[in-house]
Protein backbone atom coordinates (compact mmCIF):
# COMPACT_ATOMS: atom_id res chain seq x y z
CA UNK A 1 0.00 0.00 0.00
CA UNK A 2 1.28 3.24 -0.66
CA UNK A 3 2.32 5.24 2.17
CA UNK A 4 0.15 8.44 2.50
CA UNK A 5 2.05 12.28 2.00
CA UNK A 6 -0.24 13.35 4.93
CA UNK A 7 1.35 12.84 8.72
CA UNK A 8 -1.05 10.67 10.15
CA UNK A 9 -2.38 13.07 13.27
CA UNK A 10 -3.43 11.54 15.92
CA UNK A 11 -7.70 12.08 16.50
CA UNK A 12 -7.25 10.96 20.54
CA UNK A 13 -5.15 12.13 23.74
CA UNK A 14 -2.44 9.79 23.90
CA UNK A 15 -2.18 7.63 26.49
CA UNK A 16 -1.40 9.97 29.58
CA UNK A 17 -2.58 12.81 28.30
CA UNK A 18 -5.53 13.31 30.03
CA UNK A 19 -4.64 16.93 31.56
CA UNK A 20 -2.52 18.83 31.47
CA UNK A 21 -2.37 19.46 35.23
CA UNK A 22 -2.36 15.94 35.89
CA UNK A 23 1.14 14.85 33.87
CA UNK A 24 4.21 13.75 35.84
CA UNK A 25 6.58 16.46 36.45
CA UNK A 26 8.93 14.44 35.01
CA UNK A 27 7.93 15.33 31.56
CA UNK A 28 8.06 18.91 31.89
CA UNK A 29 4.44 19.68 33.31
CA UNK A 30 5.74 21.64 36.43
CA UNK A 31 3.38 21.82 39.71
CA UNK A 32 2.20 25.14 40.57
CA UNK A 33 4.86 26.60 43.02
CA UNK A 34 4.80 26.31 46.59
CA UNK A 35 6.78 29.70 47.46
CA UNK A 36 4.82 31.36 45.65
CA UNK A 37 1.08 29.50 46.64
CA UNK A 38 2.01 28.70 50.40
CA UNK A 39 4.59 30.60 51.57
CA UNK A 40 4.29 34.18 49.96
CA UNK A 41 1.08 35.06 49.82
CA UNK A 42 0.63 34.49 53.04
CA UNK A 43 3.61 37.39 53.50
CA UNK A 44 1.92 39.55 51.16
CA UNK A 45 -1.54 39.34 53.10
CA UNK A 46 0.68 39.91 55.99
CA UNK A 47 2.07 43.35 54.68
CA UNK A 48 -0.54 44.58 52.03
CA UNK A 49 -3.67 43.23 52.63
CA UNK A 50 -6.00 43.12 50.07
CA UNK A 51 -4.37 45.94 48.47
CA UNK A 52 -2.07 43.59 45.71
CA UNK A 53 -4.97 41.62 44.41
CA UNK A 54 -5.17 43.06 41.32
CA UNK A 55 -1.39 41.96 40.81
CA UNK A 56 -2.28 38.47 41.46
CA UNK A 57 -5.16 38.70 38.91
CA UNK A 58 -3.03 40.47 36.27
CA UNK A 59 0.15 37.68 36.40
CA UNK A 60 -2.32 34.99 36.59
CA UNK A 61 -3.85 35.66 33.66
CA UNK A 62 -0.60 37.13 31.73
CA UNK A 63 1.41 33.77 32.60
CA UNK A 64 -1.49 31.97 31.61
CA UNK A 65 -1.17 33.15 27.54
CA UNK A 66 2.67 33.51 27.72
CA UNK A 67 2.67 29.48 28.76
CA UNK A 68 -0.08 29.20 25.16
CA UNK A 69 2.99 30.65 23.33
CA UNK A 70 5.03 28.39 24.50
CA UNK A 71 2.94 25.39 24.45
CA UNK A 72 1.70 26.55 20.69
CA UNK A 73 5.12 25.73 19.94
CA UNK A 74 5.67 22.83 20.74
CA UNK A 75 1.85 21.53 19.39
CA UNK A 76 2.31 23.27 16.00
CA UNK A 77 6.08 21.61 15.24
CA UNK A 78 6.56 18.81 17.89
CA UNK A 79 9.85 20.41 18.41
CA UNK A 80 10.76 21.61 22.28
CA UNK A 81 11.17 25.24 22.89
CA UNK A 82 15.29 25.48 22.88
CA UNK A 83 14.91 23.54 19.49
CA UNK A 84 13.26 26.81 18.06
CA UNK A 85 15.13 29.14 20.51
CA UNK A 86 18.76 27.51 18.88
CA UNK A 87 17.59 28.55 15.11
CA UNK A 88 16.95 32.63 15.70
CA UNK A 89 18.87 34.95 13.71
CA UNK A 90 22.12 36.04 15.04
CA UNK A 91 25.36 34.73 17.05
CA UNK A 92 25.30 31.07 17.39
CA UNK A 93 23.18 30.11 20.32
CA UNK A 94 22.72 33.47 21.82
CA UNK A 95 19.15 32.63 22.54
CA UNK A 96 20.59 29.34 24.73
CA UNK A 97 22.89 31.82 26.56
CA UNK A 98 20.48 34.49 27.72
CA UNK A 99 17.84 30.96 29.25
CA UNK A 100 20.49 28.79 30.38
CA UNK A 101 22.90 31.69 32.54
CA UNK A 102 20.33 33.33 34.37
CA UNK A 103 18.82 29.61 34.98
CA UNK A 104 21.84 27.73 36.39
CA UNK A 105 21.74 30.71 39.30
CA UNK A 106 18.33 30.38 39.74
CA UNK A 107 18.38 26.61 40.26
CA UNK A 108 20.64 26.66 42.88
CA UNK A 109 18.98 29.28 44.88
CA UNK A 110 15.40 27.85 44.28
CA UNK A 111 16.56 24.32 45.57
CA UNK A 112 18.48 25.45 48.59
CA UNK A 113 15.24 27.52 49.07
CA UNK A 114 12.73 25.04 48.73
CA UNK A 115 14.74 22.35 50.71
CA UNK A 116 15.15 24.16 53.66
CA UNK A 117 11.30 25.26 53.69
CA UNK A 118 10.67 21.55 54.20
CA UNK A 119 13.58 21.51 56.21
CA UNK A 120 12.07 23.85 58.59
CA UNK A 121 8.87 21.86 58.47
CA UNK A 122 10.62 18.86 59.72
CA UNK A 123 12.34 20.18 62.39
CA UNK A 124 8.86 21.35 63.89
CA UNK A 125 7.70 17.72 63.79
CA UNK A 126 11.04 15.46 63.93
CA UNK A 127 13.58 16.15 66.36
CA UNK A 128 17.04 17.87 64.47
CA UNK A 129 18.23 20.66 63.32
CA UNK A 130 17.21 22.40 59.68
CA UNK A 131 20.26 21.56 58.13
CA UNK A 132 20.18 18.07 58.87
CA UNK A 133 16.64 17.92 57.34
CA UNK A 134 17.42 19.94 54.21
CA UNK A 135 20.31 17.56 53.40
CA UNK A 136 17.87 14.67 53.61
CA UNK A 137 15.65 16.38 51.46
CA UNK A 138 17.70 17.23 49.21
CA UNK A 139 19.59 13.94 48.64
CA UNK A 140 16.14 11.79 48.82
CA UNK A 141 14.59 13.69 46.00
CA UNK A 142 18.27 13.70 43.70
CA UNK A 143 18.70 10.21 44.16
CA UNK A 144 14.67 9.58 42.83
CA UNK A 145 15.42 11.50 40.24
CA UNK A 146 18.33 9.50 39.43
CA UNK A 147 16.53 6.64 39.52
CA UNK A 148 14.17 8.12 37.25
CA UNK A 149 11.03 6.09 39.09
CA UNK A 150 9.07 7.78 41.56
CA UNK A 151 5.26 7.39 40.55
CA UNK A 152 4.02 6.51 43.90
CA UNK A 153 5.61 9.45 45.93
CA UNK A 154 4.21 11.49 43.62
CA UNK A 155 0.59 10.52 43.85
CA UNK A 156 0.76 10.35 47.53
CA UNK A 157 2.44 14.21 47.19
CA UNK A 158 -0.38 15.29 45.38
CA UNK A 159 -3.02 13.74 47.39
CA UNK A 160 -1.63 15.64 50.71
CA UNK A 161 -1.28 18.72 48.24
CA UNK A 162 -4.86 18.80 47.33
CA UNK A 163 -5.64 18.54 51.34
CA UNK A 164 -3.75 21.12 52.04
CA UNK A 165 -5.37 23.07 49.34
CA UNK A 166 -8.93 22.02 50.46
CA UNK A 167 -7.98 23.18 53.67
CA UNK A 168 -6.77 26.32 53.27
CA UNK A 169 -9.67 27.30 50.96
CA UNK A 170 -12.16 25.78 54.30
CA UNK A 171 -9.93 27.93 56.77
CA UNK A 172 -10.17 31.13 54.68
CA UNK A 173 -13.98 30.61 54.13
CA UNK A 174 -13.97 30.14 57.75
CA UNK A 175 -11.92 33.56 58.87
CA UNK A 176 -14.39 35.37 56.54
CA UNK A 177 -11.83 38.14 54.52
CA UNK A 178 -13.12 41.86 54.48
CA UNK A 179 -15.17 42.07 51.00
CA UNK A 180 -15.00 45.37 51.04
CA UNK A 181 -11.07 45.22 51.35
CA UNK A 182 -10.94 42.72 49.31
CA UNK A 183 -13.19 44.44 46.10
CA UNK A 184 -10.57 47.40 46.58
CA UNK A 185 -8.06 45.42 46.25
CA UNK A 186 -9.01 44.83 42.41
CA UNK A 187 -8.35 48.58 41.38
CA UNK A 188 -4.95 48.77 40.24
CA UNK A 189 -3.31 51.35 42.55
CA UNK A 190 0.05 49.94 44.26
CA UNK A 191 -0.20 51.10 48.20
CA UNK A 192 1.99 53.87 49.38
CA UNK A 193 4.58 51.48 51.20
CA UNK A 194 4.86 49.11 48.49
CA UNK A 195 8.63 47.56 48.44
CA UNK A 196 8.70 45.64 45.04
CA UNK A 197 11.64 43.49 46.57
CA UNK A 198 9.04 41.88 48.92
CA UNK A 199 6.71 40.90 46.46
CA UNK A 200 8.60 40.19 42.90
CA UNK A 201 9.88 36.73 43.62
CA UNK A 202 5.71 35.85 44.58
CA UNK A 203 4.41 37.51 40.82
CA UNK A 204 8.00 35.79 39.48
CA UNK A 205 6.77 31.99 41.28
CA UNK A 206 2.81 32.57 40.83
CA UNK A 207 2.08 29.50 38.65
CA UNK A 208 5.14 29.20 37.38
CA UNK A 209 8.20 31.05 37.33
CA UNK A 210 10.03 31.64 33.74
CA UNK A 211 11.43 27.94 34.25
CA UNK A 212 8.31 26.19 35.11
CA UNK A 213 7.09 27.86 32.01
CA UNK A 214 9.69 26.68 30.05
CA UNK A 215 9.31 22.98 31.10
CA UNK A 216 5.86 22.96 29.64
CA UNK A 217 7.44 22.54 26.28
CA UNK A 218 9.02 19.44 27.76
CA UNK A 219 5.41 18.07 29.09
CA UNK A 220 3.78 18.86 25.35
CA UNK A 221 6.25 16.73 23.58
CA UNK A 222 6.78 13.98 25.38
CA UNK A 223 3.02 13.48 25.55
CA UNK A 224 2.84 13.66 22.18
CA UNK A 225 0.42 16.79 21.80
CA UNK A 226 -0.34 17.64 18.69
CA UNK A 227 2.39 18.15 15.87
CA UNK A 228 4.36 15.92 18.52
CA UNK A 229 2.34 12.94 18.35
CA UNK A 230 3.36 12.47 14.77
CA UNK A 231 6.57 10.32 13.90
CA UNK A 232 9.52 12.77 13.36
CA UNK A 233 10.09 11.45 9.63
CA UNK A 234 6.89 12.66 8.95
CA UNK A 235 6.51 15.79 10.43
CA UNK A 236 5.87 19.24 7.59
CA UNK A 237 7.03 22.23 8.12
CA UNK A 238 4.22 23.74 10.10
CA UNK A 239 4.14 26.59 7.07
CA UNK A 240 2.74 24.19 4.81
CA UNK A 241 0.25 22.11 6.65
CA UNK A 242 -2.75 21.98 4.58
CA UNK A 243 -6.35 23.02 6.05
CA UNK A 244 -7.24 19.58 7.27
CA UNK A 245 -4.18 19.71 9.44
CA UNK A 246 -4.31 23.04 10.84
CA UNK A 247 -7.62 22.42 11.92
CA UNK A 248 -6.60 19.21 13.93
CA UNK A 249 -3.96 21.39 15.14
CA UNK A 250 -6.34 24.40 16.00
CA UNK A 251 -8.26 21.25 17.88
CA UNK A 252 -5.32 20.46 20.46
CA UNK A 253 -4.58 24.04 20.92
CA UNK A 254 -8.05 24.35 22.49
CA UNK A 255 -7.79 21.62 24.31
CA UNK A 256 -4.27 22.88 25.65
CA UNK A 257 -5.57 26.17 26.63
CA UNK A 258 -8.71 24.70 28.29
CA UNK A 259 -6.02 22.43 30.49
CA UNK A 260 -3.95 25.34 31.44
CA UNK A 261 -7.30 27.98 32.16
CA UNK A 262 -8.79 25.44 34.83
CA UNK A 263 -4.36 24.98 36.27
CA UNK A 264 -4.67 28.57 36.77
CA UNK A 265 -8.04 28.56 38.44
CA UNK A 266 -7.23 25.90 40.89
CA UNK A 267 -3.91 28.16 41.75
CA UNK A 268 -6.16 31.32 41.80
CA UNK A 269 -8.61 29.32 44.80
CA UNK A 270 -4.90 28.29 46.56
CA UNK A 271 -3.23 31.81 46.13
CA UNK A 272 -6.60 33.45 47.26
CA UNK A 273 -7.09 31.55 50.06
CA UNK A 274 -3.76 31.95 51.59
CA UNK A 275 -3.31 35.54 51.28
CA UNK A 276 -6.89 35.52 53.08
CA UNK A 277 -5.41 33.92 55.50
CA UNK A 278 -2.46 36.39 55.90
CA UNK A 279 -4.58 39.22 55.85
CA UNK A 280 -6.75 38.05 58.34
CA UNK A 281 -4.40 35.98 60.63
CA UNK A 282 -1.54 37.54 60.24
CA UNK A 283 -1.32 41.25 59.51
CA UNK A 284 -3.31 41.98 63.00
CA UNK A 285 -0.57 40.68 64.54
CA UNK A 286 2.20 42.04 62.98
CA UNK A 287 3.36 38.37 62.20
CA UNK A 288 5.62 38.01 58.60
CA UNK A 289 6.58 34.93 58.03
CA UNK A 290 10.17 35.08 57.42
CA UNK A 291 13.99 33.28 57.79
CA UNK A 292 14.12 29.51 59.27
CA UNK A 293 10.63 30.74 61.24
CA UNK A 294 8.68 30.30 58.22
CA UNK A 295 7.38 27.01 58.11
CA UNK A 296 6.73 27.64 62.49
CA UNK A 297 4.62 31.14 61.09
CA UNK A 298 2.62 29.32 58.77
CA UNK A 299 1.75 26.45 60.90
CA UNK A 300 -0.55 29.17 62.61
CA UNK A 301 -2.65 29.63 59.82
CA UNK A 302 -4.55 26.32 60.29
CA UNK A 303 -3.93 26.01 64.32
CA UNK A 304 -5.78 29.00 65.08
CA UNK A 305 -8.35 27.73 62.40
CA UNK A 306 -8.47 24.01 63.39
CA UNK A 307 -6.57 23.93 66.31
CA UNK A 308 -4.00 20.57 66.98
CA UNK A 309 -5.58 19.08 63.88
CA UNK A 310 -4.80 21.91 61.45
CA UNK A 311 -1.03 22.32 63.08
CA UNK A 312 -0.01 18.94 61.82
CA UNK A 313 -2.59 19.08 58.59
CA UNK A 314 -0.62 22.18 57.76
CA UNK A 315 2.98 20.33 58.82
CA UNK A 316 2.43 17.46 56.47
CA UNK A 317 1.49 19.37 53.81
CA UNK A 318 4.40 21.92 53.85
CA UNK A 319 6.63 18.67 54.17
CA UNK A 320 4.76 17.13 51.27
CA UNK A 321 4.29 20.32 48.91
CA UNK A 322 8.07 21.44 49.47
CA UNK A 323 9.82 18.17 49.17
CA UNK A 324 7.72 17.76 45.81
CA UNK A 325 8.66 20.74 44.47
CA UNK A 326 12.22 20.20 45.60
CA UNK A 327 11.97 16.95 42.91
CA UNK A 328 10.16 18.01 40.07
CA UNK A 329 12.45 21.19 40.21
CA UNK A 330 16.00 19.47 40.06
CA UNK A 331 14.20 17.46 37.58
CA UNK A 332 12.82 19.64 35.23
CA UNK A 333 16.29 22.09 35.67
CA UNK A 334 18.37 19.00 35.06
CA UNK A 335 16.38 18.70 31.39
CA UNK A 336 16.74 22.21 31.10
CA UNK A 337 20.22 22.46 31.42
CA UNK A 338 21.42 19.29 30.08
CA UNK A 339 19.52 20.63 26.33
CA UNK A 340 20.91 23.88 27.00
CA UNK A 341 24.20 22.99 27.44
CA UNK A 342 23.94 20.54 24.60
CA UNK A 343 22.61 22.94 21.79
CA UNK A 344 25.83 25.54 22.91
CA UNK A 345 28.41 22.77 22.58
CA UNK A 346 30.76 23.07 20.02
CA UNK A 347 30.36 20.40 17.33
CA UNK A 348 33.75 18.78 17.45
CA UNK A 349 32.73 18.22 21.77
CA UNK A 350 29.20 17.30 20.75
CA UNK A 351 30.57 13.48 20.70
CA UNK A 352 32.59 13.29 23.60
CA UNK A 353 31.72 10.71 25.94
CA UNK A 354 31.83 13.43 28.90
CA UNK A 355 29.19 15.46 27.13
CA UNK A 356 26.82 12.67 26.45
CA UNK A 357 22.93 13.60 27.81
CA UNK A 358 23.27 10.93 30.31
CA UNK A 359 26.53 12.61 31.77
CA UNK A 360 25.53 16.39 31.69
CA UNK A 361 22.27 14.66 33.11
CA UNK A 362 23.90 13.02 35.82
CA UNK A 363 26.83 15.65 36.45
CA UNK A 364 24.18 18.48 36.57
CA UNK A 365 21.43 16.84 39.16
CA UNK A 366 24.38 15.78 41.69
CA UNK A 367 26.67 18.75 41.55
CA UNK A 368 24.75 21.83 40.24
CA UNK A 369 21.31 20.40 41.73
CA UNK A 370 22.10 18.94 44.68
CA UNK A 371 25.83 19.87 46.45
CA UNK A 372 25.58 23.32 45.75
CA UNK A 373 22.36 24.08 47.15
CA UNK A 374 23.17 22.33 50.14
CA UNK A 375 26.33 24.25 50.72
CA UNK A 376 24.40 27.67 49.81
CA UNK A 377 22.15 26.64 52.36
CA UNK A 378 24.65 26.12 54.80
CA UNK A 379 26.14 29.37 53.85
CA UNK A 380 23.15 31.61 54.09
CA UNK A 381 20.64 29.72 55.87
CA UNK A 382 17.52 31.82 55.28
CA UNK A 383 15.06 30.56 53.14
CA UNK A 384 13.08 33.60 52.65
CA UNK A 385 15.76 35.16 51.36
CA UNK A 386 16.94 32.27 48.60
CA UNK A 387 13.53 32.56 47.68
CA UNK A 388 13.59 36.10 46.81
CA UNK A 389 16.52 35.92 45.11
CA UNK A 390 15.50 33.07 42.91
CA UNK A 391 11.56 34.57 42.12
CA UNK A 392 13.41 38.05 41.43
CA UNK A 393 15.22 36.31 38.76
CA UNK A 394 12.19 34.57 37.45
CA UNK A 395 10.65 37.69 37.31
CA UNK A 396 13.27 39.84 35.43
CA UNK A 397 13.91 36.60 33.08
CA UNK A 398 10.14 35.70 32.20
CA UNK A 399 9.62 39.27 30.08
CA UNK A 400 12.88 38.08 28.01
CA UNK A 401 11.09 34.27 27.58
CA UNK A 402 7.86 36.05 26.63
CA UNK A 403 9.40 38.28 23.98
CA UNK A 404 11.56 35.25 22.49
CA UNK A 405 8.89 32.90 22.06
CA UNK A 406 6.46 35.38 20.51
CA UNK A 407 9.19 36.47 17.95
CA UNK A 408 9.66 32.50 17.37
CA UNK A 409 6.11 31.15 16.63
CA UNK A 410 5.69 34.36 14.26
CA UNK A 411 8.91 33.59 12.33
CA UNK A 412 8.44 29.17 12.18
CA UNK A 413 3.55 29.31 11.84
CA UNK A 414 1.22 30.19 9.30
CA UNK A 415 -1.04 32.50 10.09
CA UNK A 416 -3.85 30.55 10.04
CA UNK A 417 -2.26 29.18 13.89
CA UNK A 418 -0.24 32.02 15.08
CA UNK A 419 -1.75 33.78 18.22
CA UNK A 420 -4.63 36.46 17.34
CA UNK A 421 -4.19 40.30 18.15
CA UNK A 422 -5.54 39.71 21.72
CA UNK A 423 -3.45 36.99 22.79
CA UNK A 424 -0.70 38.58 21.54
CA UNK A 425 -1.32 42.16 22.89
CA UNK A 426 -1.74 39.90 26.32
CA UNK A 427 1.79 38.56 25.96
CA UNK A 428 3.31 42.11 25.03
CA UNK A 429 1.07 43.07 28.21
CA UNK A 430 3.10 40.85 30.32
CA UNK A 431 7.02 41.94 28.67
CA UNK A 432 5.61 45.41 29.72
CA UNK A 433 4.32 44.14 33.06
CA UNK A 434 6.98 42.40 34.08
CA UNK A 435 9.27 44.68 32.88
CA UNK A 436 8.16 47.57 34.93
CA UNK A 437 8.05 45.66 37.61
CA UNK A 438 11.78 44.71 37.32
CA UNK A 439 12.67 48.54 36.30
CA UNK A 440 10.61 49.86 39.66
CA UNK A 441 12.72 47.44 41.74
CA UNK A 442 15.87 48.62 40.42
CA UNK A 443 14.96 51.92 41.27
CA UNK A 444 14.10 51.30 44.19
CA UNK A 445 17.26 49.79 45.15
CA UNK A 446 19.12 52.71 43.87
CA UNK A 447 17.52 55.50 45.42
CA UNK A 448 16.83 53.28 48.76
Amino acid sequence: MRRSSRPAYPNHRPAGAASATSAPACCGRSPPSPPANCCSPPRVGAQYGYSLMWALVAVLVLKLFVTREIGRYSVVTGRRLLTGLAGLPGPRGWAIWVILVPQLVVGIAAIAGIASAAGSALALAVPGAIQLWTGVVIAAAAGLVLVGHYTGVEWVSRVLGVALALGAVVAAIQVGPDLTEAAAGFVPVPPDDLRVAEILPWLGFLSNGAAGLMWYSYWITAKGIGHAGVPAADRRDPRHLDSHQIDRVRGWLRTMTLDSTFAVVGVALITVAFLILGAELLRPEGIVPAEADVARDLTRLFSEVFGSVGFWLMVVGLVSAFWTATLTNIDGWQRLYTDGVRRVLPARLADHTLTRPAVISRTAIVLWLAILPYAVFLVFGNPVALLTLAGSIEAVHIPLVAGLVLWLNRRTMPRALRAGRAATALVVAAVVFFTWFALYYLWQQFTG
